[in-house]
């Protein structure tokens, strides 16, 4: 009896609701859930502190990490490309799969096997940009072609509580993993296993990319309505130009893509290389956003239904500024509990800010050929962290060496870049603030 009533509660529940076998859209979303719970883990065990130290491991120096971290920016601005291909495909799900299928496999299985056949610093390097760049080639060119067919499940009315519910579940799960994995690499660091353990890692999330490629083949494909009669990539670059509010919603990405991604790798590689910081240190922390999802999502649901989309976003971009000027004072004699302080502090903003950020793209996108302003964004978003990343690339290999204190504080290059880091949150909260109702779409005023 008491299973009973729990199963009826369930039945009776909004995740339910949202996430169901029995209705198509519902279905739709419960793979997307699959996808984002599968992606979580596979970019947990393949990217992070594990990708650094995969890179580490395999001699790769920081500049030589920014150079290779710059390459999938350079390679997804070829995704204005992408209407040529997808718009010629009434039904995309087959294309879609066996794309998605070579992305991994290059990006994951190509980079991990490289090293066994090539043992030459100079040549790895070669080889590690030349399997980035052309796997996110292949990502860039067809990865649109899931928002514009996944966007039909998740309508504006049921869009927030969509994005909660996914960065919980999907968050929880994968930190568990990644929890699980950097204990077992922690235990064998400074030892000949380390290695062992990071590459498994890898053979272990591209087995669930194989799964996550099955599941994407399931839901209902519905028709891509199209405004413009001919396939043209002046229509990635004409039609954004003729929606001003698309066009500074793009604006808002770009800058704030520039920031986020100056200090994005190099300050891992300064925590792990640096400072000293263990992956299970770093990792816990991670985890616990899964509980601060948990338990702060239904307060910034509560927000963000009272302020909007955008107020919601330009107010936790500046509780950040704080928040990240500290953080640029990590060192091996503080970063215990300045790692604990700040990290946990943006745990609670960031339920916020991510919940505001993942409808940026969908804010203000016109219901007509969607594949031109989603190709539009990418390009946007990419273009700006390549410049973002090659700039702080270039500013790392020009002051490698050069040390300074401020506050009697230890600091260098890397550390730098993560106080521009907090000037850019402070300047792009100021001005969504000030243009907030030209922002604003217009069911939402």
């Amino acid at each position: 009896m008491s299973m009973r009533r729990l199963v009826n509660a369930y039945r009776a529940s909004r995740f339910y609701f949202l996430f169901n076998g029995s209705d198509e859209k519902a279905f739709g979303r419960l793979v997307m859930l699959a996808s984002a719970i599968l992606s979580s883990c596979i970019a947990l065990l393949t990217s992070g502190v594990f990708y650094t130290g995969f890179l580490i491991g395999n001699d790769i120096n920081i500049v030589n990490l920014g150079i290779i971290s710059f390459l999938p920016f350079i390679a997804n601005c070829f995704g204005v490309f992408a209407p040529l291909i997808l718009e010629r495909f009434e039904k995309r799900r087959v294309i879609l799969a066996l794309a998605r299928i070579a992305y991994f496999t290059i990006n994951i299985l190509g980079m991990t096997l490289l090293p066994i056949f090539v043992k030459d610093p100079t040549q790895k390097v070669i080889g590690f940009a030349i399997i980035v760049f052309v796997s996110h080639l292949i990502n860039a060119l067809f990865t649109g072609g899931y928002a514009a067919w996944h966007l039909n499940f998740i309508p504006n009315k049921v869009r927030a509580e969509y994005f909660s519910f996914q960065q919980i579940t999907a968050t929880t799960i994968s930190s568990a993993m990644l929890l699980a994995s950097s204990f077992i690499a922690d235990a064998l660091r400074g030892t000949p296993h380390q290695m062992t353990i990071i590459v498994a890692l890898r053979y272990i999330a591209y087995a669930l990319a194989l799964v996550e490629m099955v599941i994407l083949l399931l839901p209902k494909e519905y028709p891509y309505p199209r405004k413009v009669s001919t396939i043209s990539i002046k229509n990635v670059f004409v039609l954004p130009f003729q929606h001003p509010k698309f066009l500074k919603t793009m604006g808002l990405i770009a800058a704030w893509m520039f920031f986020a991604s100056l200090a994005a790798s190099s300050f891992t590689y300064y925590l792990l290389n640096q400072v000293g910081v263990q992956y299970t240190f770093i990792n816990s922390i991670d985890a616990s956003y899964a509980l601060f999802l948990i338990f702060f999502s239904p307060f910034w649901k509560r927000i963000l239904r009272k302020w909007s989309w955008l107020k919601t976003f330009a107010v936790t971009a500046l509780f950040h500024v704080p928040t990240t000027l500290v953080y640029a004072f990590t060192t091996k004699a503080n970063f215990v509990w300045i790692m604990l302080a700040v990290r946990l502090t943006q745990h609670f903003i960031g339920v916020g800010i991510n919940l505001a950020w993942a409808n940026m793209p969908y804010l203000n996108l016109p219901k007509e050929d969607q594949s031109n302003y989603i190709v539009f964004y990418s390009l946007v978003s990419n273009f700006s962290a390549f410049i973002s990343v090659s700039l702080s690339t270039w500013l790392i290999s020009i002051t490698q060496g050069m040390k300074f204190s401020i506050f009697g504080v230890p600091f260098i290059n890397v550390q730098m870049l993560v106080l521009l880091q907090a000037l850019g949150q402070l300047l792009i909260g100021l001005w969504v603030l000030w243009k907030l109702k030209s922002l604003t779409p217009e069911d939402e005023e």
